[in-house]
């Protein structure tokens, strides 16, 4: 071997190196993992939990809208997916669509049955779709053209989120999203 050659070899590999440190930092920057308000670790990637591309989806085209308007991200908090995927399913399986349960529970009383404490603002957004595969997009599309529903998604002081979606085999989709300040 000549020196050109192993010179050659040492420069290929470490251009490879910063190539792939590259790809991997910028890779990094996206994901934002913190402590949540109900003291749960949670992070921005799709393998969270027992999340769907929907939810997932959601999260992201929420967070869009707050980019447009120089906000932060929401943080994803599993613990509020939960209170929003059940209360998405109990309307799927009642065949109602309202921010208040049949015994009139509102999203405050759902919230502290699931044991979530430490917050100082709760809200809540719904969509109610039928036979729409891109349901995530005409919901955040449907809560932006709504002045109620885009105040809480443009609201400076939420800072977590959870989102649930239950389907129907019928094809009715419900999608509940619930938003606290810690």
């Amino acid at each position: 071997m000549t020196w050109k050659s192993i010179f050659s070899g040492i420069v290929l590999f470490a251009v490879l190196g910063v190539f792939l440190f590259a790809s991997v930092s910028v890779s990094a920057q996206r994901v934002k993992i913190r402590k949540s308000a109900t003291g749960r670790v949670s992070s921005n990637q799709e393998t969270r939990g027992n999340s769907s591309n929907g939810e997932f989806q959601i999260h992201y085209l929420v967070n869009n809208e707050r980019r447009k308007k120089g906000l932060g991200d929401l943080y994803w908090d599993d613990e509020l997916a939960k209170v929003a995927r059940a209360f998405s399913r109990q309307m799927a399986r009642e065949s109602f669509f309202s921010h208040f349960d049949r015994n009139g529970k509102s999203v405050v009383d759902r919230a502290k049955s699931f044991n979530i404490t430490g917050w100082s603002k709760i809200g809540e957004n719904l969509f109610f779709c039928e036979g729409y595969d891109a349901f995530d997009s005409l919901a955040v599309r449907g809560w932006m053209n709504s002045s109620e529903h885009r105040r809480n998604i443009l609201d400076r002081q939420f800072t977590t989120t959870g989102i649930g979606v239950a389907q129907t085999r019928d094809g009715r989709i419900y999608i509940t999203q619930v938003f606290i300040k810690s």
